[in-house]
């Protein structure tokens, strides 16, 4: 998948990255809620949001993912655009699986055998 314009390896299938992504972005979520950064001039605060979004594709994708993603930039909407696409992305391959699943589930299959 590319996120920007960078192409990052991932698969959503896999419970193990799966797991460390929920983690991840759970962090995301947390820290940006946290009430200090309303107390930082813009510029800080902008700075850590970008921060903490490095972080999670840092530890999602392994060290040095964000430098390629984000070029060292510390743009925002940048960093948010690619956060939402990632998690755009987890929501549409979770969607394919369940379609998947539906489609051949164990139930359904044995349905199907019987009614032949």
């Amino acid at each position: 998948m590319k996120i920007l314009d960078t192409e990052i390896e991932f698969d959503f299938f896999d419970a193990d990255q799966v797991e460390k992504f929920e983690a991840e972005a759970k962090k995301v979520k947390e820290k940006s809620q946290n009430k200090e950064i309303l107390n930082l001039s813009l510029s800080e605060a902008l700075r850590e949001e970008c921060k903490m979004i490095n972080e999670f594709f840092d530890n999602v994708f392994g060290n040095g993912t964000s430098e390629k993603i984000f070029k060292g930039k510390m743009n925002l909407q940048e960093h948010i655009t690619a956060f939402a696409d990632i998690v755009d992305e987890k929501i549409r391959q979770q969607k394919d699986l369940q379609d998947t699943l539906d489609k051949y589930s164990p139930n359904r299959v044995m349905r199907r055998t019987q009614n032949d």
